[in-house]
């Protein structure tokens, strides 16, 4: 009974069976264009780490005197300089650390996105495992009102029948292909989605799991993984960026030095055993730049608080969310595994109840009204179960994403 109730798309999602939906997976990671332009970001967010770390441009300088000046050495021609400005120590620092935790956020982003599309991918693959399951249900039923109507026919020809049942069966027949048609055009709809999702062609069959014996499903899906999960981790992330750029803005509010040199080519004089005659100049330079009007730096210090404080509050909801979706989770998932349990519980009183009536065959008349409704109810309680099956299913990816690194 335990087995039965585990049906192929748990397994789906972890065991070794799955390795046809495993293959998909991996393919979506593989093709899928927008996963490919979050780590685009992701890569450009490391780069601007080097940006922000670097020191501002070297200023270098060059002039000529038109009208030279004169001094006791000779006639300065040109001069040359070079200027490097510096900002307060540890402000560079601050900034690649920013910048770094914001690159950190960008890769949780990649992992997001990743971890939002195998969902998707699982999701579309166990609703079409509930189609074609669906489908290969219908076509069964249909061969069976093909046995009911032969039957049906037989007894007409003994006078136990009446044509009114023989017609009867034939229209549920109908409703029944028209309902195949329907799930076909269903498959087809979602196998466009399915193979859009895989970034390939979308007139491919997709290869779906149809059922096995042995199913052995243990999952950890503990409450405490959600703390892992890296919508978290990306809050965190950018909360702490804004920190370090919290701490820049306040060293950008300190005094920043600039150090450079200066070069002065000095023409000869024409004047004997003149010391140091034509000697070029060479000048050192400190210069400091002072922040008077500091205003902008504290606003912008307030400003980097009052976001550290709405990250912080977007990270306790974004908590609250995970761990709300994770209780869904699981009690859709048990109430999914209840329902498999009583719709297996009543196909077995159902075909009791077919077996009973069959066995009239024998000794008298098919009542083929209350052969019908019984036909009609297995088939309703066999789509409930594929129904809750692939609920099952779903929760369980659900519980996938929320706490795992698939």
């Amino acid at each position: 009974m335990k087995n039965n109730i585990y049906i192929v798309l748990l397994l789906l999602v972890t065991s070794v069976n799955s390795q046809s939906l495993n293959d998909y997976l991996k393919l979506a990671v593989e093709n899928n264009p927008e996963l490919a332009a979050v780590e685009f970001k992701y890569d450009s967010a490391l780069e601007k780490v080097v940006e922000v770390g670097s020191l501002p441009n070297t200023a270098i300088g060059a002039s000529y005197f038109v009208q030279e000046p004169e001094t006791r050495v000779g006639a300065q021609k040109a001069k040359f300089s070079v200027v490097q400005k510096l900002p307060w120590f540890g402000t560079l620092e601050a900034k690649k650390a920013s910048a770094a935790l914001i690159a950190s956020s960008k890769l949780d982003e990649v992992e997001i996105f990743r971890r939002e599309l195998i969902l998707n991918v699982k999701l579309s693959y166990f609703k079409l495992y509930e189609l074609k399951r669906q489908r290969a249900l219908v076509q069964e039923n249909i061969e069976i009102l093909k046995n009911f109507e032969s039957l049906a026919l037989n007894e007409l020809a003994n006078n136990r029948s009446t044509m009114v049942e023989v017609l009867k069966i034939r229209m549920e027949k109908n409703t029944l292909v028209n309902q195949l048609n329907s799930i076909d055009q269903n498959i087809l709809a979602e196998e466009t989605a399915f193979n859009l999702l895989l970034n390939r062609s979308e007139d491919l069959e997709v290869q779906i799991v149809s059922g096995i014996d042995d199913l052995m499903l243990q999952e950890d899906f503990s409450k405490d993984l959600i703390n892992e999960n890296p919508k978290l981790g990306r809050l965190e992330n950018i909360k702490n960026a804004l920190g370090k750029s919290e701490l820049a803005a306040k060293k950008e509010g300190l005094p920043n030095i600039g150090l450079g040199l200066d070069y002065v080519l000095v023409d000869t004089r024409n004047v004997e055993n003149l010391i140091d005659n034509g000697k070029d100049i060479i000048m050192p330079m400190v210069s400091v730049s002072i922040p008077l009007f500091s205003k902008k730096y504290s606003s912008k210090q307030k400003q980097l608080q009052l976001e550290q404080q709405a990250v912080d509050s977007n990270l306790k909801n974004t908590k609250n969310n995970l761990v709300t979706a994770y209780e869904k989770a699981v009690y859709g998932r048990m109430n999914a595994k209840s329902t498999i349990q009583t719709q297996e519980l009543n196909i077995e009183e159902v075909d009791k109840a077919k077996n009973v009536l069959l066995a009239t065959y024998e000794t008298g008349s098919v009542d083929f009204d209350q052969l019908l409704e019984i036909q009609q109810l297995k088939l309703k309680f066999q789509f409930i179960k594929v129904s809750s099956e692939k609920d099952f299913a779903i929760q369980t990816a659900k519980l996938a994403y929320l706490t795992k690194n698939n």
